[in-house]
């Protein structure tokens, strides 16, 4: 537990580092210590899976989620330092996270498919991200963001995004041990609101939006990584 412990607090650290670092200087130093911070969440989900209590074959499927989440933050950083291929590296993060999300759909099917019957949860995660991601389109473009040739893959991405978090806040109504894994989730969905603020709403230097959009993003991938010990 010490072990974990200390892992968990690592993961926060870097985190912190790489905000700072960031915010302040950019540059490849922030590719550096971002890739740092990604490494660390994904050690720590790795650490949590050997120590938890029951093996399920999930964890595998959620670890495989954060190391995408890792070549995901790797892939979008990228195109800051080569911007000639933006649209290369932007589209294979969204990709990268998509997957991501995927995986976690999966690991979370495999945990609970026993207990829980599965087929309601998915149906009001589609039917609420079928709802929602319309309206985003539209609130997004009232706030002047503009996606021009993202818009597809964003609103696809958003979908994803909006299901994964009604589908796992669904599951933590019928099992509380998914409560750590929906509020995670979540973070994500409005860590990636945050950042399409950025990216498509021309303000890619805020500090404060890159602060709140880091700190969401990041206290995601660690709850998520500690669902792996929790379950």
């Amino acid at each position: 537990m010490a072990v974990q412990i200390s892992l968990c607090v690592l993961a926060v650290l870097t985190t912190i580092l790489f905000i700072f670092v960031r915010v302040t200087k950019g540059g490849a130093q922030g590719i550096l210590t971002k890739t740092l911070a990604s490494f660390c969440f994904v050690l720590y989900g790795v650490f949590s899976f050997t120590q938890a209590a029951v093996f399920n074959v999930g964890s595998i499927f959620i670890i495989m989620g954060l190391v995408c989440g890792l070549i995901g933050d790797i892939v979008l950083d990228l195109k800051y330092v080569y911007k000639e291929q933006n649209d290369i590296y932007l589209n294979s993060g969204i990709l990268a996270f998509a997957i991501g999300h995927a995986f976690y759909f999966a690991g979370a099917i495999l945990y609970c498919y026993e207990t829980i019957n599965l087929l309601l949860p998915i149906l009001v995660g589609v039917g609420i991200s079928a709802v929602l991601t319309p309206i985003i389109y539209l609130i997004s473009n009232k706030m002047g963001l503009e996606f021009g040739k993202f818009k597809w893959q964003s609103m696809l991405y958003a979908f994803v995004l909006v299901f994964m978090s009604a589908f796992t806040i669904y599951l933590a109504c019928l099992q509380i041990e998914f409560i750590i894994m929906a509020v995670g989730i979540t973070l994500f969905l409005l860590s990636d609101l945050v950042l399409s603020m950025q990216y498509f709403g021309g303000k890619t230097e805020d500090k404060f939006l890159t602060i709140v959009n880091h700190g969401l993003y990041y206290a995601a991938q660690i709850l998520v990584a500690t669902f792996l010990f929790l379950i």
